[in-house]
């Protein structure tokens, strides 16, 4: 079910938040993510050293619902800014990435969960 190189664009992402902030009303209630997803961008992130954290945009992409996350680092004013690529169609794994999660809940759900 994973694919550990789930990286998207610069202008991937931007085009799918735009989309997600202009969709009048959306149904995914949560997001399915792979382990060995989430050990990549954990581990990418890390990598920025002290200060590093993580932050999930929603987005949308073809009236699919998306989670994406990107790397943040504390900046001397005290504000987590994004860590993006230099390159806006950078994917190729080098530097920093842009992570594409795309197991909404509907219909990647736990029927059984009081979450949902």
């Amino acid at each position: 079910m994973s694919n550990t190189d789930n990286k998207i664009t610069l202008q991937q992402a931007i085009n799918w938040t735009t989309n997600w902030r202009s969709s009048p009303s959306t149904s995914a209630r949560a997001f399915l993510i792979p382990i060995e997803d989430l050990e990549g961008v954990v581990a990418e992130i890390k990598s920025q050293g002290a200060g590093a954290n993580a932050r999930a945009y929603l987005a949308i992409d073809n009236g699919v619902e998306k989670l994406i996350i990107v790397g943040t680092k504390k900046n001397a004013s005290g504000v987590y800014v994004d860590l993006l690529p230099a390159n806006s169609d950078d994917v190729s794994g080098t530097g920093n990435s842009i992570w594409d999660f795309t197991e909404p809940c509907p219909p990647q759900c736990d029927p059984n969960s009081p979450l949902n």
